[in-house]
C-alpha cells in the first residue's frame, strides 16, 4: 500500500527545484535522485498492496532508514502521474505545514494499529526508527495517527491484535490508551503546533 497521509488536494502542484530535493545517507554517485534500499526491500504485504520488509534485523531504537523527500508539492507544478507521482504518495502533516513527495521505498510503509517502527523528524527531516525488534522478513509498519492532526479515515486491515478497523481521523481520535503510548513519539513541530490540544488531552488522560 502507498501511504496516504491527508485528504488529497489536486490544486496543489510539483516544485522540482524547492528544498526538499531528494538526499540519502548512502547515495550512488551520478544517479540523481536514488537512495539505496540496502536495509530493506519493497514487495507484497499481506495487510495491503506493497509494503517495505526489513531486508536484516533491527533492534528497538535503532534508525532504519532516513526517508526519501523527493520534493515539495507546491501550486507552481502539477504532480506527474507518467512518473508515478500520485497524491497518495504525498506527506499532508509535515513540520512546516509543507505537503511533501515521498520516494521510494518510503511511501510503502504501510499502517499498523500496533506498529514495529515509527517516524521521527530530526531538524525537521523525518526517519523510521523501530519501536521494538524487527525481524529479518519482518514488514516494517507505522501507525499512521502519530503525528496527524486531521484528516480521512479508511479500513484497516493491519492484523493486530488491537486493531481499531479503521485508522481513525487524527492522534486525538485515538483511544486514550493508545494516545498514552504515543505521546512520547510526538515531534516537537505536532506539539507545538497542537499545544493547546495536547494541553486538553493531558487533562483528560489524568482527570
Amino acid at each position: 500500500m502507498v501511504r496516504l497521509f491527508g485528504p488529497p488536494n489536486h490544486g496543489y502542484a510539483v516544485n522540482s527545484h524547492s528544498r526538499w530535493s531528494t538526499t540519502c545517507a548512502r547515495p550512488v554517485a551520478g544517479t540523481e535522485g536514488y537512495c539505496p534500499v540496502m536495509d530493506v526491500e519493497v514487495r507484497h504485504s499481506d495487510i495491503e498492496g506493497s509494503g517495505v520488509f526489513a531486508s536484516r534485523s533491527f533492534t528497538a531504537g535503532e534508525t532504519i532508514r532516513v526517508v526519501n523527500i523527493v520534493r515539495e508539492i507546491t501550486a507552481d507544478a502539477p504532480l506527474r502521474p507518467d512518473r508515478d507521482e500520485h497524491v497518495e504518495h504525498c506527506n499532508w502533516h509535515h513540520p512546516e505545514g509543507a505537503v511533501v513527495l515521498y520516494g521510494v521505498p518510503d511511501r510503502h510503509y504501510n499502517h499498523s494499529c500496533d506498529p514495529n517502527a515509527w517516524e521521527r523528524f530530526v531538524d525537521d527531516r523525518p526517519e523510521i526508527v523501530a519501536r521494538r525488534s524487527i525481524s529479518q522478513g519482518a514488514e516494517i509498519t507505522i501507525d499512521y495517527m502519530i503525528n496527524n492532526g486531521g484528516g480521512a479515515p479508511w479500513p484497516c486491515n493491519c492484523g493486530a491484535s488491537r486493531c481499531r478497523g479503521m485508522t481513525s481521523v487524527s492522534f486525538f481520535a485515538l483511544p486514550p490508551d493508545v494516545q498514552r503510548e504515543y505521546i512520547p513519539l510526538l515531534a516537537d513541530w505536532f506539539v507545538t503546533r497542537y499545544s493547546q490540544e495536547l494541553s486538553d488531552l493531558e487533562k483528560r488522560l489524568t482527570g
